[in-house]
């Protein structure tokens, strides 16, 4: 892991060292261990290290044989051992045992498209003295990060937003934009950010930009996507076999010289297998990391340990309880490393489990993926009844309608009826929206101020999603949500992972998104993911013979933070005094009226708990930020 930054003015200027250091110096925890710089006329470069169990952690900036590539990179190329074989065999003479030379090779001979072949978690900036070209780009799913913003200082970029705003001419500001987006749909589109005029480098794709242009701004260029398969026949040994098999090797690549090697071990079948898969090889070496919580429906500490026993591994464990004191400490600690507002409750939990974490691994697997790959969230099954509801009732076949009527009742209560019926006429991308939204459109209709909707100046959420769900790469709706999900909101979920392991100087690993699973997930039908109202199907048939019975088949969904019973109960007077503080309202933001429903509701029936993390982490947000 390491922390990146940068600047490029325009061709007449000259960018100094001194002025990258403000730049690196908000993102150091990135990389403790070591920081240098480069700089060529009009762009600078810099580069901060985390020295890594591995023999192929080098110091950076890295430059070709003749000098005039220059590269700092933030990630790991796993297959970094097969492509060194390969460019020597070509000729290329490499100076340094970096896993990250590679990619200078690789751009000398293939150009833009010296990422195919690359198999890795990146965000990178390379710059090509000879055409005075800068690149920056971004890995496929986009495990690692990296921002840019074209303001008064010219373009500059950096592994988190917070070192772009250290540069004193970077604007302040709300997106109106991201802010719809965000309580509508918990996650915000594209490459836009909370904040106006920055943005990130999508996931599989690179920003380039022309340094001899003065003003200019640069082109995008994707150089992945995910492409799903229409529904078709299959062989479910010969999926198991290829499933694991992929997976097994991710596993191994992103393990490959680390000592000792953390596991984010929770007891749910997505970590369970990791670490089983992991042990295989070195179980010595492995130490499981656990996080519990004392409210006892949400604790999961025997399951993990089940796991880890199965394994036999080393487990360390931590109970999370935030007390009023220690709440607004921790949180306002999290959410300065996060850049952004975020939905997730976990946030909080994430941060002390890794600070817990860094006492013994510089390196740790997480689980993160499977559920968007694999239908693991409730919304994908209710997706699944509804559109197969409809589809019963439009072929006149009420047996199929009662099948998917009782499964509703079944698994989500008979509280849900109303809604199925109430999709029967709805496109899917309607279901599908509904389903995914936080603040549905009548809600964000009272929730905002009419200050805030002028700002928004007509912008819809809900039609940006429509267009997206619309041109998705799939045919059927479980595929069009998972492809929405792994552009938009993966990215989001990662970025939680990312900064809460950088906080302490951690290197967060997700195997279950190395492109060649990714790939596999999205060419299988969707029986082979979902039947009924059980999820993740090939992973757990995967998983027999490996994993304990009831690890695979119990229920589980996710590292689910206690927010409810906490801002139902202690914690329910200091998220209060937030929400409502005049510091919040004097931003003219909400409906004050519709806020002390939105909250009370919540006190009174535990519904939307949600909609109440999320006004008050953008409120933190925006005194961390915004505020200055």
């Amino acid at each position: 892991m390491s922390g990146i930054a940068g600047i490029l003015k325009s061709p007449t200027s000259v960018v100094t060292e001194e002025e990258l250091t403000p730049l690196l110096a908000a993102i150091a925890h990135r990389g403790p261990d070591d920081r240098s710089s480069f700089t060529d006329g009009n762009v600078g470069l810099s580069h901060c290290f985390l020295k890594i169990p591995s023999t192929v952690s080098v110091p950076q900036p890295l430059k070709n044989e003749d000098g005039n590539l220059t590269l700092v990179c933030d990630g790991r190329v796993f297959n970094h051992a097969e492509l060194r074989l390969l460019l020597e065999s070509r000729g290329h003479r490499f100076s340094t045992s970096s896993d990250c030379e590679v990619l200078l090779h690789l751009y000398e001979d293939e150009g833009e498209k010296f990422l195919d072949r690359v198999n890795g978690m990146y965000g990178l900036a390379l710059w090509d003295a000879r055409n005075r070209r800068l690149i920056l780009a971004r890995d496929r799913i986009g495990i690692k990060p990296l921002y840019y913003s074209h303001g008064a200082s010219g373009l500059l970029f950096a592994s988190e937003i917070k070192g772009i705003l250290a540069d004193p001419r970077t604007k302040r500001q709300v997106n109106s934009r991201g802010m719809a987006d965000f309580f509508g749909i918990s996650y915000i589109f594209d490459s836009e950010t909370m904040f106006e005029d920055i943005m990130a480098v999508p996931p599989g794709s690179m920003y380039v930009l022309d340094g001899s242009v003065e003003g200019g701004k640069g082109r995008i260029e994707h150089y992945w996507d995910m492409y799903f398969e229409p529904n078709h026949p299959w062989d479910e040994d010969e999926l198991k076999q290829r499933g694991l098999a992929i997976l097994e090797e991710a596993v191994a690549l992103e393990s490959e010289g680390v000592t000792p090697l953390g596991i984010h071990l929770s007891g749910g079948i997505d970590s369970s297998f990791l670490t089983s898969l992991a042990a295989r090889t070195d179980r010595e070496n492995i130490i499981a990391l656990t996080a519990g919580f004392r409210e006892k429906t949400y604790d999961e500490r025997d399951f993990a340990n089940e796991s880890a026993v199965n394994a036999n591994v080393r487990q360390e464990t931590i109970e999370v309880f935030p007390t009023v004191e220690t709440f607004m400490d921790t949180m306002l600690k999290a959410i300065w490393h996060v850049d952004e507002p975020t939905v997730s409750p976990g946030l909080h939990s994430y941060f002390i489990l890794n600070e817990f974490t860094a006492r013994f691994v510089k390196v740790v697997l997480g689980g993160q993926g499977s559920n968007e790959l694999l239908a693991g969230y409730n919304r994908y099954i209710l997706a699944d009844i509804r559109e197969k509801f409809a589809g019963s009732l439009k072929h006149l076949n009420p047996a199929g309608a009662w099948k998917q009527a009782s499964a509703t009742m079944g698994f989500f209560g008979r509280n849900t009826i109303k809604g199925l019926l109430g999709s029967i006429m709805q496109p899917s991308g309607e279901k599908s929206l509904r389903i995914v939204s936080t603040f549905k459109p009548s809600e964000k209709a009272k929730l905002f101020s009419g200050k805030l909707k002028a700002d928004l100046g007509g912008y819809s959420t809900d039609q940006r999603y429509l267009t997206g769900f619309a041109t998705a790469p799939a045919s059927t709706i479980i595929d069009r949500m998972q492809y929405l999900d792994m552009k938009n909101m993966m990215p989001n979920m990662l970025r939680i992972l990312d900064r809460t392991c950088s906080a302490f100087a951690v290197e967060a690993r997700t195997p279950y998104l190395d492109h060649h699973f990714v790939e596999f997930a999205a060419s299988l039908s969707d029986d082979a993911v979902l039947q009924g109202t059980e999820s993740k199907y090939i992973l757990k048939k995967m998983g027999e013979g490996i994993l304990r019975h009831d690890t695979i088949y119990r229920d589980k969904s996710g590292f689910a933070a206690p927010a409810s019973p906490w801002l139902q109960g202690h914690l329910r007077e200091t998220a209060r005094d937030i929400i409502f503080s005049d510091q919040a309202r004097s931003r003219g933001l909400f409906d004050e009226a519709y806020l002390k429903t939105v909250v009370d509701r919540h006190e009174k029936t535990g519904k939307g708990v949600w909609q109440v993390w999320m006004l008050l982490i953008f409120e933190l947000w925006n005194r961390s930020f915004i505020d200055g």
